[in-house]
């Protein structure tokens, strides 16, 4: 990012802090200041203060008394924090990095848009999901510092991770080698085993939730989406619907069970994984719907198919992660990780190689279940005669063997 990118970014970002202060004074409403919004070059607080006067939304005289107490209103709005610039912008709110005064370090805050701070729905999610991240502790996961609200603003504060998102690499064109793929897997693996030891499911595990630091850890983000798998209430009143993104759901996530656990983000981990190695997500189409059904009927295409540097194992991997039955699918984050490991020594996977095993003779039996039920016995499958001929070969044996006997006897 240039110098003069950053600094129209912090700009812009002082005049939402500008304009949340105003609004919680209740000198401008939020469609006033989406109205006097800037034009290029045309970015920061006073130049605000400027166009809200213009526009008649402030007097003369608020405008000036604003700007005597500008640096007040732009690092004071949360007790405690000095709001420093903005760096990103979500469906639920805005995320600044700021300082913790007490602490003296630099955390992430994420405020709730003002436009859903009136519903009392998305106020308690916004507490939920902070109280759901208190409940864990672990490296690879962005932890939890703080949850509350300072007149209309109502803030998540969270760990502050200098990196960037799975997904905004993927986007840039990456295509992940098996070794560091695997290498991320098996951290938010980790990360997974570590909250549903709690009780707690993901439920929206994707490249954009991961963030890879600039020292090479993963980190899982974003719980507003998880729940506790012993939470029968809010199972009931989700119950049909489906939660998840598309690209990463789980089959029983797209049908609304009621009942989804810890393997349905493994599901989700085993598509993310596939869009790492191969440069995208497992069903690629235009149209949700048809992604949806994807996940619920078509056959994968193994990520070994399409990208011919990765091993048989990685593929075994992903297809036991993204079985369409779960219990078809690892058990838990314990039994991946130790086929992750396994991968890493350069071993083959043992619990996925043992699951595909299963599978193929399973198929091979049905195989010859249909055959005899539905052709006459000469005209089966040639190692049906292969079997046949070894076991006339084995009667013979004994046959010689026990006449050469009773002869010996007989002598």
């Amino acid at each position: 990012m240039t110098d003069a990118a950053r600094s129209e970014g912090t700009a812009r970002a002082d005049e939402e802090r500008l304009a949340h202060a105003l609004i919680s004074r209740g000198l401008l409403t939020r469609d006033e200041f989406q109205s006097c919004r800037p034009g290029a070059g045309d970015a920061g607080p006073q130049a605000l203060l400027t166009r809200l006067v213009a526009a008649g939304f402030l007097t003369a005289h608020q405008a000036e008394r604003a700007g005597k107490e500008l640096e007040t209103l732009l690092g004071q709005q949360i007790p405690g924090y000095q709001l420093l610039e903005k760096l990103g912008q979500g469906a639920m709110g805005t995320v600044y990095k700021a300082r913790q005064m007490s602490m003296n370090r630099l955390v992430a805050v994420k405020v709730l848009h003002s436009r859903l701070a009136a519903n009392p729905e998305f106020l308690q999610r916004l507490t939920r999901e902070a109280h759901l991240a208190a409940r864990l502790s672990h490296n690879n996961i962005i932890q939890a510092i703080d949850v509350g609200s300072a007149g209309p603003l109502h803030y998540f504060v969270m760990e502050l991770v200098e990196g960037r998102t799975i997904r905004e690499i993927l986007e840039a064109g990456k295509v992940y080698e098996e070794r560091e793929a695997v290498e991320i897997i098996l951290q938010i693996a980790q990360a997974l085993q570590h909250a549903h030891r709690r009780g707690l499911i993901h439920r929206d595990v994707k490249p954009a939730n991961i963030v890879l630091t600039t020292d090479g850890i993963a980190k899982l983000a974003d719980l507003g989406m998880a729940r506790e798998t012993d939470d029968a209430v809010l199972a009931r009143r989700e119950k049909g619907v489906a939660m998840g993104t598309p690209y990463y759901m789980a089959p029983e996530q797209i049908r609304g069970r009621q009942n989804i656990d810890g393997r349905a983000d493994l599901y989700a981990l085993g598509a993310t994984l596939y869009h790492l190695v191969t440069g995208k997500p497992p069903f690629l189409y235009p149209e949700t719907d048809r992604v949806l059904m994807a996940h619920l009927e078509e056959e994968l295409t193994p990520p070994d198919h399409l990208n011919q540097a990765l091993s048989s194992g990685l593929g075994e991997v992903v297809e036991f992660l993204m079985a369409k039955d779960r219990r078809r699918r690892y058990r838990n984050a314990d039994d991946l990780i130790i086929d992750l490991e396994c991968i890493l020594s350069g071993e083959a996977p043992k619990l996925a190689r043992r699951q595909m095993q299963a599978s193929t003779l399973a198929a091979l039996g049905e195989g010859e279940a249909e055959e005899d039920e539905g052709s006459p016995a000469q005209s089966g499958p040639p190692y049906a005669w292969v079997w046949i001929a070894i076991l006339g070969g084995l009667l013979a044996l004994s046959f010689l063997v026990n006449l050469i006997l009773l002869v010996r006897r007989s002598q």
